[in-house]
């Protein structure tokens, strides 16, 4: 009776690795409409064979303010700042919202899921959460504004400038690779939803749970956090797993000091981090189960925009993820010259486009 119960309630998810994964996760299960979900497989399930976004090519959606700017008749402007930030500039046209409102605000309007929607905020990091939990939900037209209004206008630059700077241990970041951890068999727990009558009703209600302004909070860790793991006498980071989230140019990057006796080299990332690679290494079938599910789970990328889509779905499955605010701009800015990087941030780039009050 058990098997056939669970047959019944698995007959439309996928087979193979997710498969395996669910029947084993969730074994005690006697009645499928009273499923307490007690793992992630569900939502691996669902979120791979619903546009499998993290790992498309659709991943990050992120979008420059010259083609917002230039574009803007095509989309709803969603600025998700705190209202006093919102009444001092803002795009015009654009609406403010709590962060939490965001899904329920579309939903009650019934804007398309296929609609045009640009989340806005002070830097760009908290719109690419947004982001990400969005794209998760269904709405496939939705992106973050790349930098926020910190380049949009320069009025609210500050936050980027300020954010540039060097990790305490910049000169122990090496340049050699590390090999990603050997694949485990065990994913994170997550607290069961008992009003949820499918695996999409549970994993959307998900989604809107972690679609707030503390769980936001939580997904972001600033250097200084990192930095205090890290001991000099084990020489790694202790009860942590560091990895870099973005292209093999900002993982290998070397500077060379001709100007010390006798000349050195340093770089070009936290030791023991691994590279990680955004299309392919987040599938259940490829390299998601190397992740650690005891440790806390520091992702970096130039910026932290787009390494802050991959912490939000790790923490959508139960990992303890965290993307590291203002990502490698407030690691190696100065020492290890991340300046010279496109995507990293300067005055240059500040449009100064019209804001209204």
């Amino acid at each position: 009776m058990m098997y056939k119960k669970l047959n019944k309630y698995f007959s439309l998810l996928v087979s193979g690795i997710i498969a395996t994964l669910l029947f084993s996760c969730m074994e005690k299960i006697v009645e499928p409409v009273d499923v307490k979900y007690n793992s992630s497989a569900d939502i691996i399930a669902y979120l791979e064979t619903h546009g499998d976004y993290i790992n498309s090519e659709n991943n990050p959606s992120i979008i420059s303010v010259d083609d917002a700017f230039n574009n803007s008749q095509n989309y709803l402007f969603m600025d998700i700042r705190i209202p006093s930030q919102f009444n001092d500039g803002h795009i015009e046209n654009s609406r403010n919202f709590v962060i939490d409102e965001l899904i329920d605000s579309l939903e009650f309007n019934s804007v398309d899921l296929n609609a045009g929607i640009i989340i806005v905020s002070e830097s760009g990091l908290k719109a690419a959460y947004a982001t990400a939990l969005l794209r998760m939900y269904g709405y496939t037209n939705v992106f973050s504004l790349n930098f926020g209004m910190a380049q949009w206008n320069e009025k609210f630059a500050d936050v980027w400038v300020n954010a540039r700077g060097d990790s305490e241990w910049w000169f122990v970041y090496e340049g050699g690779y590390y090999p990603k951890p050997k694949k485990g068999n065990s994913i994170p727990s997550v607290v069961g939803d008992n009003t949820a009558t499918s695996v999409e009703d549970f994993v959307k209600n998900r989604i809107k749970k972690f679609l707030s302004e503390n769980e936001y909070q939580n997904a972001i860790a600033t250097i200084s956090e990192m930095d205090a793991k890290y001991s000099i006498r084990y020489s790694l980071y202790l009860d942590s797993f560091v990895f870099c989230y973005d292209d093999k140019e900002l993982y290998e990057l070397i500077r060379y000091f001709k100007d010390v006796a006798p000349p050195v080299t340093w770089g070009g990332h936290p030791r023991s981090s691994a590279l990680y690679d955004a299309k392919i290494d987040f599938k259940a079938s490829t390299n998601l189960l190397t992740l650690p599910v005891n440790k806390t789970i520091y992702s970096y990328s130039v910026n932290g925009q787009k390494s802050l889509y991959i912490t939000t779905y790790l923490r959508l499955l139960g990992y303890n993820a965290k993307t590291i605010e203002y990502g490698a701009v407030s690691m190696i800015y100065y020492k290890l010259l991340l300046n010279q990087f496109e995507e990293s941030f300067r005055e240059s780039e500040i449009r100064n486009y019209p804001i209204v009050n």
